[in-house]
Order: C-alpha cells, then structure tokens, then sequence
C-alpha cells in the first residue's frame, strides 16, 4: 500500500495530467470506477475504495475539496444534474488550471453518483486572451471616435470651435469628478446653461420595461414626466437614433407643447455601444436661435453625456454587487460592519438610540436536510423579503452569513425595536411557507435577540454581540421568541 506522502504525489500527478475523467461514487462516498484519459486501467486501481472526499482533500486541499463535495452533495440528494463550469486551482507546478465538473445521478443504480471532469484550461486561457484583444479594440475604437469627434470640429466655424471646445471641456471635466448619476445630471444640465445659456433643456432616460423615455433631470420641464417610445420628436429622436430639430415646432405635428413661448425644439438620442440610453432636449425661444454649429456641438455633447451615464450606471451596478448578498439582495455582511460603524458614530455624536437585532431561522437544517438546498434557498430569499417589507425604509437589512440575518436601526430604542422584532417574529410565524409542516410545531420560525445604544454597547462591535448574545438566550429557550439583551 502506498504511503501518504506516496498516495498524495500519485494523485497529484494523475490530475495533472488529466484531460478528462469519468468516476462512479457509491452511496458511502467511496469511488466503485475511475477512467482517467492518457492513464493506464491497472495503474488506477489503488483509488477503487478510497472515500471521495478524502481524494479530493489530497488533491486541491480542504476548501476547494468543501467546493467540490458540497455540489456532490447536492446533486446526491436532489437527484438532479449539478454543474461547476469553471473550477480554479493551482496545479503541481503552481500554474494555474480549470476544470469543468457534472454530477449526475445514475438512475437504477441505488444512489450512485456519476462525475465527468474535463481539463478546460486552454478553452479558458484562450478565452481571456480574446477578452484582452477585445478590450484593447474597444480602446482604440474609443481614441478613434474621440479623433472624429475632433475633427468634426475642426469643419465648423474656427472661432465657434474654439469657443465650443472650451464649453465642452468645462461641461466633461465637471462630471468626470463625480460617478453618481443625479449629480451627473445636475452638473451636464448646470454646464448647458452656463455655458450655451440655454434655459429649457431635458435629460430623458429610457426605461425598457415600460418602453417610455423618463425625465431625471431638466431645467423649465414639469416633474415626472414619461414619453412613450415614439411619440412627440422626443421619442421620434429615439426612433431614427439621431437629431431632429425642428426649427417651428407650431409645424410639427409629433410636438408636445410644455410652454408657451417655445418655438423649436432639438431632440439627440444618447447612445453607447449602439444601445439607446436616453435623449437630449433642448427648446428654445425667438431670441435663442439655433445655428449649425450648435447643432453639431450638441450632437458632440451628447456623446460625451452619453457614455458618462453609462459610466455612472456601471459604478453603481458594480457598487451594489460589492455591497448586496447574490442570494436574497440584502447587503452582505462586509457592507454591514461599514454601516454599523457609521450609524453607531451618528449616534454617539448626536446622542441619539441605535438598537439592533440578530435573526436566526429556527431548525433551518433540519429543513435544508428534509427539502434539500433548492428550497432552503427559496425560504432564504422569502424570509428576506419579509423582512424588508416588516422593516422602515430608514433601517438596514443585512444577511449576516447562513440562515442568520441582523438589522439596524436607527433612531429607535429598546422598546422600539422590540415591538419591530415581534412584527418580523410574527410575519414570518404566520407566512405560509412551502412545507412547513415538516418543522417542528407545524411552522418555519425565527429566534430575535436585541441589544441597543446606550442602553447595553458602548461600542459598535459589542452592539452586534450583545444581539448575538440576545439570539443565543432565544433559542436556548424556547425559540420563536424575542429576547432582550440583559
């Protein structure tokens, strides 16, 4: 028999080799076949019998290994196929290698579970390489579009040119400063004015649910105001994807009059990377003519307008990934201690209450165990939405990792907070979740526990382990309760 450090080489030196690999676990985890490509049958052997887990443990270590089990796992309890599309680890010689995984259950076979590795290591590496050529043609596709642009310039009026180029540069240079998409609104329509004087202008933004342009931003426009797609020039603009000016809009039957004393009307869709994103719109009166050349710098400013909301579109989508959990679309629990960090300083300061409650779903295993992880995650993202829905806009929902939630809340105190905790307690008692007479007591339940400032945490961290020591008394006790840390 091979000794461990024998046994460890081995292994390591078959999936380093492998291309690809069919292995039949039986119902104890032990491997019953193993067929490896490029490895001869007999030289196998030694892995017939060996627990699943252990192997994978030898080879890629124990976290990866909890990785790799817990999809077997799944699939062992579910029945159905279970894929890990893009599995990462260092080979033996530290350089990087990706596998692909499935495990399928094999039908009459009483619990065996099938499992097809393939070495997609080159698919991958090809594949980053093609991102990386991508992005550098988007690069200079990019430097191209700002050289058209320049030149463009350069066939208008030499001294409308210079003075557009600065109006230009002032208006870009403002909103690059910043990646929030209402303070980009403002400073683009604050340049407009300053420095075109232009006193009735609109930044639409299309909303492809609804298929309607949306005002977000304006300057002598009413509030609230929804286009659909392809009424009035604003949304024939969007129609043909370019200008249209419309010198006496009293002539134009598509327009929808909003002032008096308005006469034409130009209407530039923002686009990036061919996709509509929104319009431009500007009005104006007798004493405001509109010249070509203020067409040809609007169409300009439009395109810079265009891709700084799609730039702060993306900060705030990439934003809002870092800080929300992928399962259920609370904030995650890194973003958590920044938020309780925060609120717990404002309180100090202002000498103002800051309760907190830590929520754990009660014998939540047992369900997981019964119904598989499908379906606890379903529950997860339920009781999630019951808690947003029990709690005020002003408090701050977070996954705190498992089954186990916490929530702060600001401005309010003890006996707040608990009339708040037996709100969600009761809610999610009464909430007919999908088999939940499987649970002890016919019910999904919660255990709550609070702690508050200043009553019992004199810093931010203690607030989260007095609730947490709150939470421990609940459910020691008799669960489905709130309790009060004492």
């Amino acid at each position: 028999m091979l000794n461990a450090f024998i046994y460890s080489a081995a292994l390591n030196s078959v999936i380093d080799s492998v291309l690809s690999a069919i292995i039949i676990i039986n119902e104890e985890h032990n491997i019953v076949s193993v067929l490896i490509s490029r490895r001869n049958q007999s030289r196998l052997k030694y892995l017939i019998g060996k627990n699943f887990f252990r192997v994978l443990k030898t080879i890629f270590g124990e976290q990866n290994a909890n990785t790799i089990f817990n999809s077997y796992k799944i699939c062992s309890s579910s029945r159905q196929d279970v894929e890990i599309m893009r599995f990462a680890h260092n080979s033996r010689q530290g350089l990087p290698e990706y596998l692909y995984w499935r495990f399928s259950s094999l039908p009459d076979s009483g619990g065996y579970i099938s499992i097809f590795i393939q070495n997609i290591t080159e698919n991958v590496l090809i594949e980053e390489e093609f991102t990386c050529i991508t992005e550098q043609y988007e690069t200079v596709n990019r430097d191209l579009c700002v050289a058209m642009t320049k030149l463009d310039f350069h066939l208008m009026d030499l001294e409308q040119t210079h003075k557009r180029l600065g109006a230009l540069y002032r208006i870009t240079s403002i909103v690059q400063k910043t990646v929030n998409e209402k303070e980009v609104l403002e400073e683009i329509l604050n340049g407009i004015n300053r420095e075109l004087g232009f006193c009735n202008m609109a930044i639409f933004l299309f909303e492809e649910d609804s298929q309607e342009l949306v005002i977000k931003g304006h300057r002598g426009y009413r509030d609230n105001l929804r286009i659909p797609l392809g009424q009035g020039v604003i949304g024939y603009a969007v129609s043909l994807r370019e200008l249209v000016y419309v010198p006496d809009a009293r002539l134009e039957p598509r327009y929808i009059k909003l002032h008096e004393d308005n006469v034409s009307e130009v209407a530039i869709p923002l686009i990036v990377d061919d996709k509509i994103i929104g319009v431009l719109d500007v009005e104006t009166t007798r004493e405001r003519v509109l010249q070509s050349y203020d067409l040809d710098f609007l169409r300009s400013l439009a395109g810079q307008i265009a891709i700084t909301i799609a730039h702060a579109k993306h900060v705030a989508k990439v934003e809002k990934l870092a800080i929300t959990d992928g399962l259920t679309g609370l904030y995650n629990y890194r973003y958590f201690r920044t938020l309780r960090e925060q609120e717990f300083k404002r309180a100090v300061r202002y000498k103002r209450p800051l309760s907190q409650l830590m929520i754990d779903i009660d014998y939540f295993k047992n369900y997981n165990d019964a119904h598989g992880h499908l379906m606890g995650d379903e529950v997860l993202r339920m009781v999630a939405g019951i808690l947003k829905r029990s709690c005020r806009d002003t408090d701050f929902v977070i996954r705190y990792g498992g089954e186990e939630f916490a929530v702060l809340l600001p401005e309010t105190d003890l006996t707040e907070a608990y009339t708040i905790a037996e709100k969600i307690r009761l809610s999610i008692f009464t909430y007919s979740f999908p088999r939940k007479n499987t649970q002890p007591d016919d019910a999904l339940t919660v255990s709550i526990g609070i702690a508050g400032y200043p009553d019992d945490a004199p810093s931010d961290i203690e607030l989260t382990d007095h609730a947490d020591a709150a939470l421990y008394c609940a459910k020691r006790s008799t669960r489905n309760c709130v309790c009060i840390y004492q």
